[in-house]
């Protein structure tokens, strides 16, 4: 039976994690789940006898991607490929995914609270200020940055902006 391992030192949500056991399970694969790890080791221990790895910010290292025996497939739960050792996945013949956008709601949300706490003086006990009435404006080349616009829109006391940036020849 196909052996699906989900590894992450920060776990995902507990709903996200039910959604990807049933999903896992239905198609008739076996789920192991590696969370909460510490030591390095574990991960090279559990990525043995499996044939897909999905990682968050975890790092499927040269070491991690030669342990795995039977690994085809590595998943990055998340944009980008920085924590893929793509020249090791490329030698052993191993496909690496990542799912941009998929954590869009996300990073929004963080980047409001982030400028929140920025507009209020880092809550170091000062007077901030206020967004109430300021024009912010984005410039939305990332998919975060258009979710970000949608949660502030969905507020109608800020007034955006969102500036389109065209290559021109």
């Amino acid at each position: 039976m196909t052996k699906i391992l989900v590894a992450t030192e920060k776990p995902f949500a507990k709903v996200a994690i039910e959604g990807i056991k049933k999903i896992i399970t239905e198609a008739g694969y076996e789920i192991a789940l590696l969370e909460n790890y510490t030591d390095p080791k574990e991960l090279l221990q559990s990525v043995v006898d499996v044939d897909a790895l999905i990682i968050r910010s975890d790092k499927a290292t040269k070491e991690v991607i030669e342990a795995g025996k039977n690994l085809k497939l590595i998943v990055r739960a998340g944009a980008g490929y920085d924590n893929i050792d793509l020249a090791a996945a490329t030698a052993k013949g191993i496909v690496a995914m990542n799912t941009p956008g998929q954590n869009s709601n996300a990073v929004a949300e963080l980047t409001f609270g982030m400028l929140v706490f920025m507009a209020r003086g880092n809550f170091k006990g000062g007077s901030g200020t206020e967004l109430k009435g300021k024009r912010l404006v984005f410039m939305p080349m990332e998919m975060w940055v258009r979710t970000l616009l949608v949660l502030l829109r969905a507020s109608t006391w800020m007034c955006m902006h969102s500036i389109h940036l065209y290559r021109v020849k």
